[in-house]
C-alpha cells in the first residue's frame, strides 16, 4: 500500500468547505503535499479577513485533487457548479456521510462525460476531535466505478494514515447502512435530550443527573451528551436525509410506533402480578429479533462492562498529567516515578495533544503523597501535573 505522500506527489490539492472536517483534511493532507493547499469556503471569507479563500471556480481549475468537504445538502450544487471545468483524469473526492442526494449525478458524470475521477468515501468520526485522534475509527470507502480506483486508494492512504480501520462498500449499502448507524441515534438522541429536559423539576440540573446516574443510565447519557456536543445543523441534515427517502421515513414513524405500544403495554401491566405483564413478553421479543443467537448481547455485556468500570475509575480520578513530548517509553517513565512516590493506579486514559499526550489516571489507594515532590519529579521527565484531586 503506497503512502499518502506518494500517492499525491506533485499533484496539487483543494478542500471545498473547510468547516472542522476540511480543516482536518487541510492540516492533515498537507504534510504530505509539496504544494499549499487551496481551499474554498465563502462562508469564512466573509467572516474571517485572512481565510487564503479561492473561489470555487479557480480550485477546480487548479486542483488535481479535489475533496468536498461541504454539507450534505450543498454538494450536488457544488458538483454541477464545477463541471463544466472538470478535466480527464482530475479527482474529486466527497466525505459525503450520506450519498443518496448526489451520487446518481456523480455516476452520471462518471459514464457520460469521462473527465473526472470521482471517489466517495465517509470517515464515521462525527467530526474530528480537538486535538485532531482518529486511531481506531471507521473510515468507509464507497467505489463510484471501474474508474475511480486511484481515488479510493487516496481515500484508503488517507485512512491509514490516520490509523482507522477501513471498509469498503457499495454507495447504496453504504447508505441503507446509515439509517440505523445515523440517522436513527440522532432521532433517538434529540429525543432524549427533549426528554431529559422535560423531566427535570425542583430547580435540578442535568449536571446533578450526571451525578447521581446509575452506570446504565451514565451510558444512555452519554450517547445524549454527545449527540449535544454536535453542531445542531450537522444532527439536523443527518436525520431529515434519513427523513427525506420512503423508506427512512417509514423506519423512523416505526420507531414512534412502538415507543407508543411500550406505552400501552406498561400502562396496561399497571399493579398486574408478574405473570399477567406483558411488556416483559414484548422487550425479550424485540432482543431475540435483533440478535437472535445472543453473541452481541454477549459482547455488548464485556463492553459495556469494561466502560462502566473505566468511567467509575476515572470519575475517582486522582492526576491529570500532561506530557509535551510523546516519545517510545513514555508511559513506562510515568508510572515509574508514581511507583516511586506510592501511587498505585487502577485507571489510566490517554489522549494525544497537539504535541504530546495527555493522561488521566485513577488511582487505587490513598497513600500520602508529597504534591511539590511529585510534581518536580514529573518537570524532569518533561511531564505536567495538572491541578490534582488527590485525598490526602
Amino acid at each position: 500500500m503506497e503512502s499518502l505522500s506518494n500517492i499525491i506527489g506533485k499533484r496539487t490539492v483543494g478542500v471545498v468547505g473547510v468547516g472542522k472536517w476540511g480543516k482536518h483534511l487541510v492540516q492533515t493532507v498537507s504534510l504530505h503535499s509539496l504544494h499549499p493547499m487551496l481551499q474554498s469556503d465563502p462562508v469564512r471569507a466573509k467572516t474571517e479577513p485572512n481565510f487564503p479563500h479561492v473561489p470555487l471556480d479557480e480550485l477546480t481549475e487548479r486542483a488535481d485533487i479535489i475533496f468536498l468537504s461541504a454539507p450534505l445538502d450543498a454538494i450536488p450544487g457544488i458538483i454541477l457548479e464545477m463541471r463544466a471545468k472538470l478535466r480527464p483524469n482530475q479527482i474529486v473526492i466527497d466525505i459525503g456521510s450520506s450519498k443518496e442526494g448526489f451520487i446518481n449525478l456523480v455516476q452520471e458524470i462518471d459514464s457520460n462525460d469521462g473527465t473526472a475521477l470521482f471517489g466517495s468515501i465517509h470517515p464515521m468520526t462525527g467530526v474530528p476531535p480537538d486535538p485532531p485522534s482518529l486511531r481506531g475509527q471507521n473510515g468507509i470507502i464507497c467505489p463510484v466505478s471501474e474508474r475511480s480506483k486511484e481515488a479510493d486508494m487516496i481515500g484508503e492512504a488517507f485512512f491509514r494514515s490516520q490509523e482507522m480501520t477501513i471498509h469498503w462498500m457499495q454507495a447504496e449499502v453504504h447508505d441503507r447502512l446509515m439509517r440505523p448507524i445515523q440517522g436513527m441515534p440522532h432521532f433517538l438522541q434529540v429525543a432524549g435530550c427533549v426528554a431529559i429536559g422535560s423531566g427535570l423539576s425542583d430547580g435540578h440540573t442535568v449536571d446533578d443527573l450526571d451525578r447521581l446516574c446509575s452506570p446504565n443510565s451514565e451510558l444512555f447519557m452519554l450517547s445524549v451528551g454527545r449527540g449535544m456536543t454536535l453542531d445542531a445543523h450537522l444532527q439536523a441534515s443527518l436525520i431529515a436525509n434519513m427523513a427525506s427517502s420512503k423508506e427512512g421515513k417509514s423506519e423512523l414513524e416505526q420507531v414512534i410506533v412502538s415507543m407508543q405500544r411500550i406505552l400501552e403495554l406498561a400502562q396496561h401491566d399497571k399493579d398486574r402480578p408478574k405473570e399477567e405483564r406483558k411488556l416483559p413478553a414484548f422487550i425479550e421479543d424485540a432482543r431475540d429479533r435483533l440478535d437472535p443467537q445472543k453473541i452481541w448481547r454477549t459482547r455488548m455485556r464485556a463492553k459495556t462492562n469494561t466502560i462502566i468500570v473505566r468511567l467509575g475509575n476515572i470519575r475517582k480520578k486522582s492526576l491529570h498529567l500532561t506530557a509535551r513530548k510523546d516519545h517510545i517509553g513514555l508511559l513506562e517513565n510515568i508510572c515509574a516515578i508514581l511507583a516511586h512516590h506510592g501511587i498505585d493506579l487502577n485507571a489510566i486514559d490517554s489522549l494525544p495533544s497537539k504535541n504530546g499526550m495527555e493522561f488521566e489516571l485513577g488511582r487505587k489507594d490513598k497513600a500520602l503523597v508529597d504534591i511539590s515532590r511529585l510534581a518536580s519529579d514529573l518537570d524532569a521527565i518533561d511531564v505536567l501535573l495538572a491541578e490534582t484531586d488527590i485525598q490526602q
